[in-house]
């Protein structure tokens, strides 16, 4: 594990900028305020958006246009999966007891069928949610990395347990798995925990692109809000490249078939078309 954090700054010194992908048009699909991307369909064809605090989750046809409410309840938008065939949308409904205890129930919606199932009721703690049964799940709970795989759930966090971590994602061929750890960086391993990489530090809210290169943003704030946003693109061969021109506040990219979707500080929905 030493070994990891000591390599960090020559992984900074050999950072090269490089065009990683080509970015062939930019547009604006929806104007709304305190909206941001949730999820993107793996084949491009629908958004998922939910509000800056995770609340509800819509479904927005990218051929159409149109938008379709699929909940209103609270961290619908939050950790939201789409099976890899884009049928099953699973989220989740959160609720406060008696007590004041946060509650889940997890919602299972299948689009071709046009079925809605709660698949889970009244969890406190549900570490993960899956929308492919043949896939490993991740997600976090109590600052923690966790794998929902066959049924089990695990505590994973491949970089120990004393690290906070942040926006799990399964590479598209399921080998590999992306993470952030708070005031550290950007990481990616294999699903079983090795060969432990060091991606960047300024790489938020990380998502794969392909196998090969992750999309997020570098931020800049003041302690309180942020100031600048950018996507970035990191290959796993150490390459950066700034897919955005810095006069938006560009946060909370997902990407699918050739396509990154980001959210702005304004509540606009951009897509780029990229190759």
């Amino acid at each position: 594990m030493k070994k990891i954090f000591l390599s960090l700054a020559l992984a900074f010194s050999m950072m090269a900028s490089a065009q990683l992908l080509e970015v062939t048009s930019t547009q604006l699909v929806t104007s709304k305020a305190d909206a941001k991307v949730a999820a993107f369909s793996p084949n491009g064809d629908y958004l998922l958006l939910t509000n800056t605090s995770n609340q509800g989750l819509q479904s927005m046809n990218l051929a159409s246009k149109k938008i379709t409410t699929i909940s209103k309840a609270d961290g619908a938008g939050y950790n939201v999966q789409i099976s890899s065939n884009g049928n099953q949308i699973v989220y989740r409904e959160v609720t406060l007891d008696a007590t004041k205890s946060r509650l889940s129930n997890i919602v299972r919606v299948d689009l071709a069928a046009k079925t809605t199932q709660v698949v889970a009721k009244k969890q406190q703690h549900l570490a993960a949610m899956v929308a492919d049964a043949d896939r490993p799940s991740f997600s976090i709970k109590d600052r923690q990395l966790m794998m929902t795989k066959n049924g089990k759930t695990i505590v994973f966090s491949p970089n120990g347990q004393q690290y906070s971590y942040h926006w799990a994602s399964l590479s598209p061929n399921g080998k590999k798995v992306s993470y952030y750890i708070s005031s550290v960086g950007c990481f990616v391993c294999d699903i079983n925990g090795k060969n432990i990489q060091f991606i960047g530090h300024n790489i938020l809210a990380p998502v794969w692109y392909n196998d090969n290169i992750l999309v997020g943003c570098d931020t800049k704030d003041n302690g309180e809000v942020v100031l600048e946003s950018v996507i970035v693109a990191y290959s796993l061969d150490g390459k950066k490249q700034v897919l955005t021109n810095g006069e938006q506040i560009a946060v909370f990219p997902q990407a699918a078939n050739g396509k990154i979707a980001y959210s702005t500080s304004e509540g606009e929905i951009y897509i780029m078309n990229v190759k």
